[in-house]
């Protein structure tokens, strides 16, 4: 028995010792292979394939300082692990060549000091302790060095941007310098009245606040200038992309600078079409504007059709209704801004593939121009994002009135419309074979002819025109205000970073920062007026999963019944204490006499 029992302790102590040497495995293991199942909608917690070949291109240490502080308010604890998890994967798809440190700099002077020289501060957190709500410092920021280059997340807040956030910042440490980005000055909204510029707080509007969405969304990542061509200056040749917004004055002498700036090697992203919006008082009006412009683009190969579209899948404008002593905003679908989907981007393409949302207001179909326009030959020429095939094209008198009642065509008449459109391949100049145009144009009464002499004078004389160029790559869009103060949103944001980056560098993070666009709402269809749908949807996503949620508990509590209750017709079952049990033996005396002896 005392064998046994010694036997019995030997086997516990190996089963105990092989367990921890599992668990010391396993551990071990996890160290060196990370492996995450994610049932997200587009891999939300999975590091992307352009951020894995980013980390194993390293080819030498980067070094990431996370400054977190051990207390922080409770809601930011899924953030802390979410980060963590995060510079885990990271290192270990890096294979060394990535060092993650942790540091609490409460306390720490050293740490603290390191903390605000690499950018990242001391930030105020609000958080709630016995119903009271309370305001605590704390750290949450990341530092990503690399040899004398640092760069700075001085805040963990998004996590849906944190890994574009974190390999974005890893790219910046590790080049050279930022890619240099041109915008091209703009002309003020003069059409626009004094009194409506007023209200839509556009008085004293340069190209800097016009466009300042994209001044600062750009900054994060290129070193951004003006460039103003009105004086004749030849554009930078380090810019790499040069932005040419349209509603603006485009002379002669502008499309020059811009066509030498192409044919010398740089990249076009246009944005215009050819019907100018203006506002009165009786609302925005639209005509049909020639410019310069539209000519350059011709030439290169993309006609601007003299046109705006229309779409049944649209966006909404609000208009102010009275109703007695109040004024409240409709919400109205308004077929001139085209909403493009996901069917309505190239598949093929990576800076749109990853798109899901993008909003045109007031745009102008993009066709191919014939080749009989012009000289350019083996221009490669692909659509980037179009409109549904439930859109149509409006010309002649355009009546954009929000609140008017549209005529819609006939169905065969619908159809696809190009609004975003590629052009790659060698191009030759407009402007090769022709003199320089002057930097100033004369008034047409203009006489003094001292003063034209004057214009040629300087160094235009002496500029040779660049014929062509190779391997050019333009990128055209039908609508020239998408991203404006006005206009822009996260989705125009993000697809014109999306350009600059193809353009400018390279496309490795597109898909990263694009799949956290995902744009749920019910798209409005003018062809679906009155319909049911949306109404149908929203009700099905609050009542179906409660309904099913339901009837699941009733059918487990039903089985557990069943399995509960005594067969049909079976007999009851009587209890018995152990304690109790009686046997009787009967015995014969031989006086015919039955004794009961109980057994106890």
């Amino acid at each position: 028995m005392k064998k046994t029992k010694i036997k019995s302790r030997a086997e516990v102590a190996v089963v105990i010792a092989a367990v921890i040497a599992v668990a010391a495995l396993v551990n071990y293991a996890s160290n060196s292979v990370f492996f995450r199942l994610d049932l997200t909608e587009d891999r939300q917690y999975t590091v992307s394939d352009a951020t894995k070949r980013i980390l194993r291109g390293l080819d030498d240490i980067v070094t990431v300082r996370a400054f977190f502080s051990k207390e922080l308010p409770p809601e930011t604890h899924q953030t802390v692990t979410t980060v963590r998890d995060l510079l885990n994967e990271y290192r270990n798809i890096a294979g060394g060549k990535l060092k993650v440190t942790w540091e609490d700099p409460a306390g720490n002077i050293d740490a603290i000091t390191a903390a605000q020289n690499l950018g990242v501060p001391e930030v105020r957190l609000q958080t709630i302790k016995r119903d009271k709500a309370e305001v605590m410092m704390g750290y949450m920021g990341i530092a990503v060095t690399y040899a004398d280059r640092k760069e700075a997340i001085p805040i963990v807040q998004n996590l849906a941007t944190l890994e574009y956030d974190l390999t974005q910042a890893i790219m910046k440490a590790k080049r050279d310098a930022a890619p240099k980005v041109g915008i091209l000055k703009t002309q003020t909204a003069d059409a626009i009245p004094p009194q409506i510029r007023a209200q839509m707080n556009m008085d004293g509007e340069t190209t800097e606040r016009k466009f300042e969405p994209v001044f600062k969304s750009l900054q994060r990542d290129y070193d951004v200038v003006i460039v103003d061509a009105s004086e004749g200056k030849p554009v930078d040749k380090d810019i790499r992309t040069l932005i040419v917004p349209g509603g603006g004055r485009f002379t002669e002498r502008v499309a020059f600078e811009v066509d030498q700036f192409f044919m010398n090697g740089g990249n076009l992203l246009v944005m215009t079409n050819a019907v100018n919006v203006t506002f009165s008082q009786y609302g925005p009006q639209g005509s049909v504007e020639e410019t310069p412009l539209l000519e350059l683009l011709e030439h290169y190969g993309v006609h601007v059709e003299r046109n705006l579209i229309m779409d049944a899948s649209c966006g909404h404008v609000m208009i102010p209704r009275n109703l007695g002593m109040f004024t409240i905003n409709e919400r109205l679908p308004y077929p001139y801004f085209v909403r493009i989907t996901e069917g309505g981007f190239a598949s093929d393409n990576p800076v749109v593939s990853s798109q899901s949302d993008l909003l045109l207001g007031w745009a102008s179909s993009l066709t191919r121009a014939p080749d009989t326009a012009n000289a350019q030959t083996g221009i490669t020429v692909s659509i980037l994002a179009s409109s549904s095939a439930q859109s149509w094209a409006v010309t002649g008198q355009f009546d954009l009135n929000p609140q008017a009642e549209y005529i819609l065509p006939a169905k065969e008449m619908m159809s696809q419309h190009a609004l975003v459109m590629h052009l790659s391949g060698s191009f030759k100049s407009k402007f090769d074979g022709k003199p320089v145009p002057p930097a100033k144009e004369s008034a047409p009464d203009e006489d003094d002819k001292m003063s034209q002499i004057k214009l040629h004078d300087g160094d235009d004389k002496d500029r040779a025109v660049i014929p062509s160029n190779t391997n050019g790559n333009l990128v055209v869009v039908g609508d020239a205000t998408f991203v404006s103060a006005q206009n822009a949103s996260n989705s125009s944001i993000t697809f014109l970073l999306n350009m600059v980056d193809w353009l400018s560098q390279d496309n490795n993070l597109i898909s990263v920062r694009s799949r956290t666009l995902r744009d749920k709402t019910i798209n409005a269809n003018v062809l679906e007026a009155g319909s049911g749908r949306p109404g149908v949807i929203r009700w099905v996503n609050l009542l179906l999963m409660p309904v099913l949620v339901a009837i699941a508990g009733i059918v487990i509590s039903l089985r557990r019944r069943e399995h509960a209750a005594p067969a049909a017709g079976s007999a009851p079952v009587q209890k018995t204490e152990p304690a109790a049990i009686n046997t009787a033996v009967n015995t014969n005396n031989g006086a015919g006499r039955e004794e009961n002896v109980n057994n106890g």
